[in-house]
């Protein structure tokens, strides 16, 4: 995904950032998924091929609505989406129900399911497991960085400002996400780990409607900043201190935005 930062579509989207109403535009084309992590292939029409169909569909979908590939709102067809992975009803229903059980879609009985809408109440939640979870690891990983970890934080640090200048908005999160790891590892603290990864996939589609504010997304920045700061002082405090303040500014930007949002779908 690329687009121009600072440059808005007549629609008020980053250029390459795409959004559906109405039918399931994403929909349209089969695909295949070639391991665990859910990776698709436009060009093929291979159905599935991997140990779980369900667990395939499952990730494939959760992977597009994060990235705001599937829109909120956007109406999800079982008959599509079954002939898409040319699979049968059954595991489209079960990866339904699993994505509805992580607020990801919404379902309403004889209107079939949709994506479900960005909500502050959900934001809410993502942000204070994410501060439980990202202040902790922070500290105890800023007090046990090694020079290998803080070589790896400065290149993806570099990373990002390039992707930045490039308009590369899938280089800059994967090395945005990259730099905070490098240091979380550290922590040696791989459950909770894992546990932060499914609160990234959530977060992610809310961070990308971030990005869509060019002076935001510019802000953005400083939060991997001042944990790098802290990393090098192996300052745990002060580590921890940075990434609060980072999530927090996250939470109070996008809070604005979507009650802006709903103001003006109240008032149309």
């Amino acid at each position: 995904m690329r687009f121009a930062v600072g440059r808005l579509s007549p629609a008020g989207t980053p250029w390459g950032l795409t959004r559906g109403h109405g039918s399931l535009t994403r929909l349209a084309r089969p695909s295949r998924i070639f391991d665990q992590r859910s990776s698709l292939s436009a060009a093929s029409s291979t159905p599935l091929e991997i140990s779980s169909v369900e667990d395939g569909v499952y990730r494939a979908l959760r992977q597009e609505i994060g990235r705001l590939e599937l829109a909120p709102g956007q109406r999800l067809p079982l008959e599509e989406i079954a002939g898409r992975f040319q699979v049968s009803l059954t595991p489209v229903r079960h990866a339904l129900r699993r994505l509805e059980s992580e607020g990801l879609v919404a379902s309403l009985p004889r209107r079939g399911s949709r994506v479900a809408p960005l909500s502050v109440e959900e934001l809410e939640e993502i942000q204070a497991l994410r501060l439980g979870l990202e202040t902790f690891l922070a500290r105890r990983g800023a007090e046990a960085v090694t020079k290998d970890a803080l070589a790896e934080m400065t290149a993806a640090r570099d990373e990002m400002e390039q992707a930045f200048r490039a308009g590369d908005l899938d280089a800059y999160l994967a090395s945005f996400w990259s730099l905070r790891d490098a240091c979380y590892r550290c922590a040696d603290r791989p459950r909770l780990q894992r546990t932060l990864e499914d609160q990234r996939v959530r977060v992610e589609r809310y961070v990308l409607t971030l990005c869509r504010d060019p002076e935001a997304f510019a802000d953005l920045r400083r939060g991997p900043d001042t944990l790098l700061e802290a990393c090098r002082a192996r300052d745990g405090a002060a580590a921890e201190t940075a990434t609060r303040d980072a999530l927090l500014w996250v939470l109070a930007e996008l809070q604005r935005m979507l009650d802006t949002q709903e103001a003006a779908r109240e008032s149309a």
